[in-house]
């Protein structure tokens, strides 16, 4: 076993981000909605953690080990997170004003952000790697949240101290720091970033799989196959940057495993999926006809037809789905369905019938 310090190399997507955390010492993954980006930079800051802490996986440590990563009763862990969004501020990352009651009267005390106080503890302790997650990093104002913080933040600059203009201190990110961003292209193109910002992190691009839904089938429906066949329709019919506003995989998964069944699976089309499409398609009831098809669309009325998105019409609602794809009944894995979809009825009545007739 390595000793602490000595960290493990990691495989698939947390590997990914691994490889780019060592090169950069930050990390921006992105694509579009239900790819797992804020799951995996979860996952691989945890791991990366834990092997470097422990020289184990973190679903093998000790409650009291998963606690110095993630923090308990009020004490902060090696492991932060924080969401950017339209009113998150420089003040929040870094340092500002907050108001509070201090004798009864209002006042203003400065106060330091996520970011500072994560630094200042990274640097009492460079024997341990800390990492701030940020999710949605694309939803704040980058250039004014990072500040002057842009200066020192790559890794030939990291020890640099920049000085900090309201309390005139000296910030120096030190190099057992690492950030992990996630970023949603549905609602920003990786292109319209802060050129500085880009220049600073390396990034990796989650973008829908189906085969983490394997060879599931609800209703007749080849879960896998027919994201694709979706996802194929959104880049031929939403237009522009349409690759980026694709439907991730995550939307059919449920507790980490595939929706398995049709009543779940309708309540995912209605309450998920078609919402979705419909802020794609904005207003263009003919593209989302070519997506979900005219069953479940009528265009002449520019509506869609909630009356089959009930459970009793589930009948209907397949056909409906199956009608833009009609090649996706005879997918592998239907076929696959259908024949054991016999054998288990033929173990439900007691074995093969045919011997009881002669």
């Amino acid at each position: 076993m390595p000793p602490p310090g000595s960290t493990a190399r990691l495989g698939g997507v947390p590997g990914r981000i691994q490889e780019v955390l060592e090169r950069k010492k930050q990390v921006i993954l992105y694509g579009p909605p239900g790819t797992g980006k804020t799951f995996w930079a979860e996952e691989a800051a945890h791991q990366l953690a834990a092997h470097h802490n422990f020289s184990a996986p973190y679903d093998r440590l000790a409650p009291e080990q998963k606690r110095l990563l993630d923090g308990d009763d009020g004490s902060k862990g090696l492991i932060r997170m924080c969401t950017f969004h339209p009113a998150y501020g420089y003040e929040d990352f870094l340092e500002g004003y907050r108001p509070e009651v201090l004798d009864d009267q209002l006042v203003f005390s400065l106060h330091d952000g996520i970011f500072k106080v994560l630094c200042d503890e990274a640097s009492e302790k460079p024997e341990q790697d800390f990492y701030l997650v940020i999710d949605e990093i694309n939803r704040g104002d980058v250039p004014r949240v990072f500040g002057e913080l842009l200066t020192v933040l790559e890794k030939d600059k990291r020890g640099r101290p920049v000085t900090l203009p309201l309390t005139g201190e000296p910030l120096k990110v030190p190099g057992n720091v690492y950030v992990i961003g996630t970023m949603n292209t549905a609602d920003r193109s990786i292109a319209l970033l802060d050129t500085a910002l880009r220049r600073r992190f390396g990034f990796v691009e989650l973008m829908p799989d189906s085969s983490v839904l394997g060879e599931t089938v609800v209703g007749g429906i080849p879960l896998g196959p027919w994201l694709d066949a979706v996802n194929r329709a959104i880049v031929d019919h939403v237009g522009q940057d349409a690759r980026n506003l694709q439907i991730g995989h995550s939307y059919l998964l449920e507790a980490g495993r595939s929706v398995a069944d049709l009543a779940t699976f309708i309540e995912v089309i209605r309450d998920d999926i078609i919402p979705l499409l419909e802020e794609y398609c904005y207003e263009d009831f003919s593209a989302l006809e070519k997506i979900l098809g005219d069953g479940l669309v009528d265009v002449g009325n520019e509506r869609i037809r909630h009356e089959l998105l009930d459970v009793s019409k589930q009948g209907e609602f397949v056909q409906a789905l199956l009608t833009p794809y009609p090649e996706l009944s005879a997918s592998p894995q239907v076929i696959a369905s259908e024949i054991e979809a016999p054998i288990e009825d033929e173990e439900a009545n007691g074995g093969d019938t045919s011997e009881a007739v002669h």
